[in-house]
């Protein structure tokens, strides 16, 4: 890897990356055209949109559109610039590095390559190559990249195809139009895995991603950006990165938009399959798109249509509503007359067992009723052991910091970890409601409501409920509560 960096860096110092980075640069010739979707909602109007990657003559194209093997040509076309940037998503992987200087190429070079995603509107995520650890980065800044960035120092991979395969588990396949691009960045002229190309390669092209090779010129390289319908810039030459740069820079500029009536004016709700293609023999440019005509996808365009899914929707909810509000005033009146007869008839029939149930039973029930009102009588009338006080408070303690007070002015005092409770105890092992203490005549009784952990008065697990007296100290989970009365 340093022999590599020596020589990388002997073709291309450090300001010379600064300059081409930063200095905008004339875009390539290859206009290089990307389809990105065809609109055939208005039909028989078609709008294309596409991307170039580099400025082209308006004029001197031809557009045609074939049904079966029949070709017809356009009579009118024109080109619109769309308003909005493209996002660039950049997925980085790049190696360690053996000293300072190698460290701070390394992340100049991320933070430029950030920087581009960042001014698209895009996201990026960064790998620290290792055979051994994962060291990933997600949505990562250009702001973080410098001096003071945590890189890992981590042996250089000896196996980079499976440390790249590793990395692209971590990214979703790419379902969208957008541009979302792989950029591998290696310094090692042999790669020891190199039997396992194909396969990363076929990996990269079911995820619909972009890939960048930025190492030294070799046959793996080669072989890879070629297997993954990719770019290769070898590492040692300094126009590799103004080329990358400004073809990165350029995939983030604007998108255009083709906007035409078709010449064969179909029926949006009949299956047909039609080609098109752009041609312009001066510029050398031969753009090829397909879209379809049928009634399933005619009529999930009209559906998507907000002018047209709303007014729809509303509608059909005022008739249901509709609906409902006259079933419900049709059925009301049998209803209503129908329920009542019932009531009168079950009544009379019943009434005779109603009478019977209520001798039965009526009077046991009373009964039971008047046992429990002297029974709770009794009980509020009998004396409690224990000290009475006139005033009862808990002392929290707290670490080593002086105890908290908390007085007992409520007739029932719950404590736990609910924010309902009186005494809120912040606490894991303190259940939602964990006790509760009660003032009967002056004395405190303390209670344990079913906890998993328990109270613990004075060291012994509680029981059954106690009384509470001066200096008794209470564990609830734990917190130490020490209870003071006079």
């Amino acid at each position: 890897m340093e022999n590599n960096l020596r020589k990388l860096r002997y073709f291309f110092s450090n300001w010379t990356f600064l300059f081409l980075v930063l200095t905008p640069t004339v875009l390539s010739s290859d206009p290089g055209f990307k389809l990105r979707y065809v609109d055939s909602g208005s039909y028989p109007e078609v709008k294309v949109r596409f991307h170039s990657n580099a400025s082209f003559d308006s004029k001197g194209f031809v557009l045609s559109e074939q049904l079966n093997s029949n070709v017809r040509l356009t009579e009118s076309f024109r080109f619109e610039k769309t308003d909005v940037k493209n996002p660039v998503h950049l997925y980085i992987s790049i190696p360690s590095y053996r000293n300072a200087e190698d460290r701070r190429w390394i992340i100049q070079l991320a933070n430029q390559l950030v920087k581009v995603g960042e001014q698209s509107g895009g996201t990026s995520k960064l790998q620290i190559q290792s055979d051994e650890n994962k060291h990933s980065f997600e949505r990562i800044r250009s702001n973080v990249l410098d001096i003071s960035f945590p890189f890992p120092k981590v042996p250089a991979p000896n196996y980079p195809i499976r440390n790249w395969e590793n990395f692209l588990e971590g990214i979703p396949k790419n379902q969208s139009s957008e541009d979302h691009i792989l950029v591998f960045v290696s310094f090692a002229p042999e790669w020891q895995d190199r039997f396992e190309i194909p396969e990363l390669a076929k990996r990269i092209r079911d995820k619909n991603l972009q890939l960048i090779v930025l190492a030294p010129s070799s046959l793996e390289a080669t072989k890879l950006a070629s297997y993954a319908n990719g770019r290769h810039y070898p590492i040692s030459k300094s126009d590799s990165y103004s080329d990358l740069f400004s073809y990165l820079r350029a995939l983030g500029h604007e998108d255009y938009e083709l906007v035409y009536t078709s010449p064969w004016k179909l029926s949006r709700w009949k299956t047909n399959f039609i080609s098109g293609g752009l041609v312009s023999v001066d510029q050398a440019i031969r753009f090829e798109f397909q879209y379809e005509l049928s009634f399933f996808r005619s009529l999930y365009l009209q559906l998507s249509d907000p002018l047209f899914f709303f007014p729809v929707s509303f509608f059909l909810i005022f008739l249901c509503l509709a609906a409902l509000y006259y079933l419900r005033g049709y059925e009301e009146p049998s209803r209503s007359l129908v329920s009542v007869t019932n009531i009168e008839s079950e009544f009379s029939e019943r009434k005779e067992e109603l009478q019977v149930y209520d001798r039965m039973y009526g009077e046991t029930m009373e009964k039971a009723a008047r046992d429990r009102e002297i029974a709770l009588a009794i009980a509020e009338k009998a004396t409690l052991p224990g000290a009475s006080y006139s005033y009862g408070v808990l002392m929290v303690r707290d670490g080593n910091h002086y105890p908290d007070q908390f007085p007992l002015q409520f007739d029932e005092v719950t404590i736990g970890s609910w924010e309902s409770n009186h005494l809120v105890l912040l606490d894991p092992t303190v259940a939602g409601l964990h006790a509760k203490i009660k003032n009967r005549k002056g004395k405190h009784i303390l209670f344990d409501c079913v906890s998993q952990t328990g109270v613990y008065l004075n060291g012994k697990k509680l029981l059954r409920p106690k009384v509470l007296h001066n200096l008794d100290e209470i564990q609830i989970g734990k917190t130490i509560l020490s209870f003071r009365g006079r």
